[in-house]
């Protein structure tokens, strides 16, 4: 019996090895998609040495080069096919439904993000965020904005002073995180951030949280709702929930999303429980503000008890927070919230609707306008030449003027202008745009099977030597209408907002704000690469950024 037993068990064991050896070959998806251009496939793990050694943005645009457009990819067990030419791109930026993403949040966070605009694959629920965000970026609105986006580059400027008469390098990446910060906070939830001066505090506070000391050590140091915001959201950006090692798992076995989904919150890592408390802290102020205001409306007096310098801290303190003041009125939050009690997907839009869209205007307009303006500042530094067309534009239009209005932003300084869109073709934050097609799809001269992740390439796309001239040389006029440069752009190359529905609802807020910025920082600066930063590396997690940040000195203008 003894010897019937451990045959059994050797059996069994053997059967498993067999069952995972065979699993980790995944013959059935490969026959399927056998087709497909792509480099060899690797046994379990796919391609995910390569991503996770070179970035995924990186290895698709090499790829890209290597087996043209499209090409079959391995992400683990899930096959992802690439493309990176207009006209395939065109074709799968067209549809809305948005690949699923491995999401550990279960409960209302699971809610909140199913609620993305960004994220969201319920088409139902998309149109309602995005029908709802519409009015905020309207040329009345976008104009609206100007006199906040003008205050905040102004207090960078002044923040950047000591640097300057110090001499000492500065990470302007960072700078202009606090910065933009500032700018897409305030508008969204209609409480200052005044982030440039709250940045002693904040280094304090993410100090505390490097050490892991204490997932609530920094809180400590928190008292106003405006300080809870960004205390929240910095450590949401710090602690992505995509970045947990149980992640690898959803795209190793796919079959066991439930599973992992589970694990990753039954046994949570130190990450994922500081960004949960983050998060809970996001939605809890956000609930307050939005309660307070619908109670202010219900009340008949409309409006916002914020006018002005609103940081929250005025009302009444609530248990050991200070109680938030009622939105401003036309803050996003504000023009969000006609769209409450609406039906969309099967679901009734309430408060944690209104909060995951103010989160998600955040996550859109914080980091990705930020690295878009650090990319324009590298590229500057390492391009005298270029350098000096931005500036003699910024001295034609007056030095120490007021910066231009909305109005007036593209006859003024379409230079300016043309230096952050080049920026943006040649490090695109958005590095890769995902969809999903239900029905099979012709691209190029392959059939892609119904139901496969779609992936655009847009750094592959923007670096290509087949669709642009040297496109590795930084080249504002490609942006400059009239130039030789720019009658040799392909049509359709060029996509930094991605295209289609799904198009970034926000593309022109980014351009507004990164123009103003980039001329009120060169209207009293110039910036100079610190030693070792050439070629810039960059890293990507949900957006592509610099991956330590861009080391300058800060030079006052004579």
């Amino acid at each position: 019996m003894m010897e019937l037993g451990f045959f059994s068990l050797l059996y069994a064991l053997w059967a498993a090895l067999v069952a995972l050896v065979v699993y980790g070959l995944h013959p059935i998806k490969r026959w399927r998609y056998r087709h497909l251009p792509g480099p060899p496939f690797r046994w379990l793990l796919g391609h995910l040495p390569e991503i996770v050694k070179e970035g995924q943005d990186s290895v698709q645009e090499r790829w890209a080069e290597q087996y043209g457009s499209p090409f079959l990819m391995w992400v683990g067990a899930l096959p992802v096919v690439v493309v990176s030419v207009p006209d395939q791109a065109r074709k799968v930026l067209g549809r809305p439904t948005r690949q699923k993403f491995a999401w550990l949040h279960t409960g209302e966070e699971g809610k909140l993000d199913s609620y993305s605009i960004v994220f969201s694959r319920s088409l139902d629920l998309w149109k309602a965020a995005r029908g709802a965000w519409q009015p905020f970026f309207s040329a009345d609105s976008l104009a609206a904005l100007v006199p906040t986006m003008k205050a905040s580059a102004a207090r960078l400027a002044a923040h950047l002073q000591p640097a300057a008469a110090a001499g000492k390098p500065v990470d302007i990446w960072r700078e202009l995180g606090l910065m933009t910060m500032d700018v897409v906070g305030t508008t969204a939830f209609g409480v200052d951030f005044n982030t440039l001066e709250r940045a002693a505090q904040q280094k304090e506070a993410e100090a505390g949280e490097a050490t892991g000391a204490a997932e609530g050590t920094s809180e400590r140091h928190v008292r106003t709702p405006a300080d809870r915001l960004i205390w929240a959201v910095r450590t949401i950006f710090e602690f992505r929930a995509l970045t947990s090692p149980i992640v690898a798992l959803f795209v190793l076995c796919p079959e066991g999303e439930q599973a992992w989904r589970w694990l990753a919150n039954a046994l949570p890592t130190p990450g994922l429980r500081t960004e949960l408390k983050a998060r809970g802290e996001l939605r809890a102020v956000g609930t307050e503000l939005i309660e307070q205001q619908l109670a202010l409306t219900a009340g008949g007096k409309g409006g916002s008890a914020a006018q002005g310098g609103n940081d929250g801290s005025s009302c009444v303190s609530a248990a050991a927070h200070a109680r938030p003041a009622a939105i401003k009125p036309g803050s996003f939050l504000s023009l969000v919230l006609p769209s409450l009690s609406r039906q969309a997907g099967g679901d009734t839009l309430g408060p944690l609707w209104a909060v995951s869209q103010g989160i998600n205007f955040i996550l859109a307009g914080y980091e990705t306008t930020a690295n878009a303006i650090a990319y324009a500042v590298y590229l500057l530094a390492g391009n005298p030449d270029k350098e000096a067309k931005l500036l003699a534009e910024i001295d034609g239009w007056g030095r120490h003027k007021t910066l231009p209005s909305a109005a007036d932003l593209p006859s003024a300084l379409p230079y300016t202008a043309a230096v952050v869109r080049e920026a943006l073709r040649m490090y695109p934050p958005a590095a890769i745009a995902a969809r999903e097609m239900a029905d099979d799809v012709t691209l190029g001269d392959r059939a892609v099977p119904g139901g496969v992740p779609l992936q655009v390439s847009i750094t592959a796309m923007h670096r290509s030597p087949r669709l642009w001239r040297d496109p590795q040389a930084f080249l504002p006029e490609r942006f400059m209408p009239g130039t030789r440069e720019a009658a040799e752009v392909t049509p359709g190359a060029y996509l930094p907002f991605g295209d289609g529905p799904r198009k970034c609802i926000g593309w022109r807020f980014a351009l507004q704000e990164a123009a103003l910025s980039l001329a009120a920082l060169y209207q009293q600066y110039t910036f100079r690469l610190t030693p070792g930063q050439v070629p810039l590396k960059t890293k990507m997690v949900l957006t592509s950024g610099p991956a330590d940040g861009v080391h300058v000195t800060v030079h006052r203008r004579e």
